[in-house]
């Protein structure tokens, strides 16, 4: 589930559902991740997700502030549909910034300032 790209970033690609019974494998993934690096810079690439419900949301929320209090940064990419949707309800789009691909996330979080 984890890949480092460019050396830099680590990236996360989810696939399948993000629920309850998806959320703990999901977690530890992104706790090893804020580890890998320092500071740390993650993707979190949801092009593969299909479903994510308020389980789901409440690791990346966890995963955002355990990133910001390592110095370091977090992103999506990929999100789409009814996830991208409860994003924008939930206002998590604005705390981390979305991107068409991990690429482009990585991307972003290497620029300095970005």
């Amino acid at each position: 589930m984890l890949t480092v790209l460019d050396e830099n970033v680590v990236v996360i690609r989810m696939f399948g559902d993000l629920d309850l019974i998806a959320a703990p494998s999901l977690r530890a993934c992104l706790a090893e991740a804020v580890g890998l690096r320092t500071p740390p810079r993650i993707v979190v690439d949801a092009e593969g997700l299909r479903f994510c419900d308020s389980t789901g949301l409440s690791v990346l929320m966890g995963a955002l502030s355990a990133v910001r209090a390592a110095g370091g940064r977090l992103a999506l990419s990929g999100a789409h549909g009814r996830f991208a949707r409860m994003l924008r309800i939930t206002g998590l789009d604005s705390e981390l910034p979305i991107h068409d691909t991990a690429t482009d996330a990585a991307a972003h979080l290497t620029r300095p300032g970005g």
